[in-house]
């Protein structure tokens, strides 16, 4: 607890009842805005609904009451919308109610328009045709893409991206935007592992866990990576000055792998990260994100995907001794319900 050695005595009582505390919030989570708000300060203490709560309830009062009207054409989603509240819109406008309307399209926006229009404005963001996004290695996640200045606005646009999933999570409205592990913790302002790489690309992470753990003394590796300019053309990028000259040795080594983790996952895309935070940063500062990890992030932006417990178990396939009944099994899907 980081201010433990400071208050110590204060720290010693709220541990002890910690357990009743976190009850009582379960039961009224209005207490953390109320006489145990204090505890909204210190996320170790928090589960993820209580952060939820807490977040939430702060962000909700940014919204304004004056009425946006946005009007978009569904086959160029993305343009309109950038033009309508890109990075040169004042604040004001983006905390305004929005009301969506597809041209050509009769319906009221009765908040059900609004969240197909975050749904479709999300998915061409992340439409790899566009250049500004690149899937992971497993498809399952995003994160800005080495080559988008392809597209010369392609930084005001990365600063609108911010600004539309910061949107969307004050608003409350769950978008299919996973991104990377590296990526979110840039903007929470974690700093980086080499584990984070594996979320990106496996391949690199097992190559660089090879190379910490077996000897490469006479493999001729070099201070160098390779990569792809806009045309898609191999080009040799130095990890440190005259690195082509310097050999990877096993005394070395460490560094080097720090370089490739560094490199691919924050150098190479430096400024479209600063564009993305930035935009993020606008509606919603890092101060106030920093209550989540990671995985609470991605579950913030994302939501929280409904599982059918009983039609799992009715699914699932026991091996011996176990059966549907057996009390193991039991416990597990109590516990998971």
């Amino acid at each position: 607890m980081c201010c433990y050695n400071e208050y110590p005595e204060f720290w010693d009582v709220v541990l002890e009842y910690l357990p009743k505390l976190t009850k009582a919030i379960d039961i009224d989570s209005t207490l953390l805005t109320t006489s145990l708000k204090f505890m909204s300060n210190y996320k170790e203490l928090l589960t993820f609904q209580h952060k939820c709560f807490s977040f939430k309830n702060q962000q909700s009062r940014k919204l304004r009451h004056t009425r946006l009207n946005i009007e978009v054409r569904r086959n160029n989603i993305l343009f309109d919308s950038f033009n309508k509240l890109g990075p040169m819109k004042p604040r004001s406008d983006l905390l305004s109610t929005f009301r969506v309307k597809f041209a050509g399209e009769p319906g009221i926006d009765m908040d059900g328009l609004t969240k197909e229009w975050f749904t479709l404005l999300i998915k061409e963001l992340f439409n790899p045709n566009y250049a500004l996004f690149r899937p992971s290695e497993d498809c399952r996640s995003y994160q800005p893409n080495p080559t988008s200045d392809i597209n010369p606005d392609h930084l005001q646009y990365f600063e609108f991206a911010g600004q539309i999933i910061a949107r969307a999570i004050i608003g409350g409205v769950s978008v299919d935007a996973h991104l990377t592990t590296s990526f979110i913790k840039q903007i929470l302002g974690l700093p980086l592992v080499l584990k984070d790489i594996e979320d990106f690309d496996q391949k690199l992470y097992r190559s660089l866990v090879w190379t910490l753990e077996n000897s490469v003394n006479g493999l001729d590796m070099r201070f160098t990576t390779g990569s792809l300019d806009i045309e898609e053309q191999p080009t040799m990028i130095e990890l440190k000055e005259n690195g082509e000259n310097i050999v990877v040795t096993d005394e070395n080594k460490k560094e080097y792998v720090d370089l490739i983790c560094q490199h691919f996952m924050k150098m190479q895309i430096e400024d479209q990260i600063k564009a993305f935070t930035k935009g993020f940063y606008k509606l919603i500062s890092r101060d106030e994100i920093a209550l989540f990890t990671p995985n609470e992030f991605d579950l913030l932006i994302c939501g929280i995907p409904n599982i059918d417990v009983n039609d799992l178990r009715d699914n699932c396939v026991f091996q011996h001794p176990y059966t549907k009944n057996h009390p193991v099994i039991e416990m597990f899907f109590n516990v998971i319900s």
